[in-house]
């Protein structure tokens, strides 16, 4: 098939269709907390006085969530693909962003993820650049500005950027798919903001969305790609020196055409890893539970909003069960964008998605806790207009989990321990295990790992 980027899509048959849209939203399913989320806010990619179509930054193609400058609010960071650049944006732990700062990345920025990568306690960030076939690496100087970037060659067009400890030195290490050059590339971490030599694995296919976790039972790092060309989510077995082994498409699950992005998690608590992906010309989202030994089952997809371009998984209706959120390009009619939101049953399946709009090209999706409420929010990267949509969700927080047990069965357990140690470092995203988030600021601090071990030790609090 061939292989569409961005510009040029065109709209599926639907979308002459005007569908209405949600700001809140109610789920039918008896006894299931409702969705609702506030009207959208747009953020300009630039200061305020920035002129869209003129001076502000343009293409926010997909964003990252960190704690940029040490103040114990989330902040964002995104990757814009037309300005050849990344905006920062500071967070005031009440839902708001102010625009901080302004990156250059002149080899055209595709990919984002923000990690540790020298061990002084600051989050720093990675942007892959899919013109030049570069990584650029900004080291944060804790004020929400960050260094000037420093290149790394990669292999042709680097789309998903992941961060995580792939050898288990401690050390955050960088992967990216390499579009057009039918491989992954990873470089691992020296710990002090500088990576080794390039190792690449061949993937055919047409490597585009990319997500870390544990998919067997040898507890090493692996990857699910999906495979924008065949159409197939690949998994990449990690051997734990930073190499990957790859069985070719006879291993690998089918999906719906043209898949892009892809999220991890337990969806259905029998505490093996299964995955989410955006699959844009159905207007899809495939769910696919893992088999525990780094397959998965047959897919099964959800309809979403126009276009899918990318996935979030989380708690949007604070019943303690993984749900899953989409960015839709496309929204309802083409010319708008809508985030769309799958709420999970807890075995595995979800209700019909529901919308929310959004602007023009939702492309990326983060889910945040911007306000401090222990729910998710959502921050698409728009990148056919010059901003960024915030939707704080207003629904009832979730009931206090004991900190650390991951599978809710009451105990905490040594493999729930090192999850939470690996969400801390930055290896694996929240959404693997949200009960270590005692505090509800999107992160997992030194007090909630001392109180998981207390919890492991003493029992969960009755």
């Amino acid at each position: 098939m061939t292989r569409m980027r961005r510009g040029g899509r065109v709209a599926p048959a639907w979308a002459a269709k005007v569908l209405p849209l949600l700001v809140l939203a109610t789920v039918a399913r008896g006894g299931v907390p409702p969705l609702s989320f506030a009207p959208v806010v747009n953020v300009p990619l630039g200061p305020p006085d920035c002129t869209q179509d003129v001076d502000c930054s343009s293409g926010a193609l997909e964003s990252t969530a960190a704690d940029f400058n040490g103040d114990g609010k989330l902040d964002i960071a995104t990757a814009n693909s037309n300005s050849f650049d990344v905006t920062i944006f500071l967070g005031d732990g009440q839902g708001g962003l102010t625009y901080k700062a302004t990156l250059a990345a002149a080899g055209g920025p595709a990919g984002i993820a923000s990690g540790n990568l020298n061990n002084d306690t600051k989050i720093d960030l990675v942007v892959s650049e899919e013109v030049d076939d570069n990584i650029a690496v900004f080291i944060a100087n804790g004020d929400g500005t960050f260094a000037d970037g420093v290149t790394y060659p990669m292999g042709p067009s680097p789309e998903a950027v992941v961060l995580a400890d792939f050898n288990g030195d401690g050390k955050l290490d960088v992967v990216v798919t390499d579009l057009f050059g039918e491989s992954v590339s990873l470089r691992l971490g020296n710990g002090d903001g500088t990576f080794g030599e390039l190792k690449q694995t061949a993937v055919p296919g047409g490597p585009y969305g990319m997500a870390a976790a544990k998919l067997n039972a040898d507890d090493r790092l692996d990857l699910a790609v999906s495979l924008y060309d065949d159409g197939l989510l690949a998994t990449l077995i990690g051997q734990g020196d930073g190499t990957f082994t790859y069985a070719g498409t006879a291993s690998a699950a089918i999906l719906d055409d043209a898949p892009r992005g892809v999220a991890l998690a337990d969806l259905n608590g029998d505490g093996k890893i299964d995955a989410a992906v955006a699959t844009e010309s159905f207007d899809t989202v495939d769910v696919l539970l893992g088999n525990g030994d780094g397959t998965f089952q047959e897919s099964v997809p959800y309809i979403v909003g126009g276009y899918p371009e990318s996935v979030a998984i989380g708690d949007y209706n604070g019943d303690n069960i993984p749900d899953i959120a989409s960015a839709d390009s496309f929204g309802t009619d083409a010319f708008d964008g809508t985030a769309s939101v799958l709420v999970g049953k807890g075995n595995g399946t979800f209700d019909d998605s529901q919308q929310f709009q959004v602007d023009a090209g939702a492309f990326g999706i983060t889910a945040a806790d911007l306000n401090g409420d222990r729910l998710p929010d959502l921050v698409t990267a728009n990148i056919d207009v010059d901003n960024v949509s915030v939707l704080l969700n207003t629904g009832t927080p979730p009931t206090p989990s004991c900190v650390g047990d991951c599978n809710g069965d009451g105990m905490v357990a040594i493999n729930e321990l090192i999850t939470g140690v690996n969400i801390a470092l930055g290896s694996l995203p929240l959404s693997n295990c949200p009960a270590f988030d005692q505090n509800g600021n999107g992160m997992v601090g030194i007090n909630e790992l001392i109180a998981a071990v207390n919890n492991a030790l003493n029992g969960c609090p009755a």
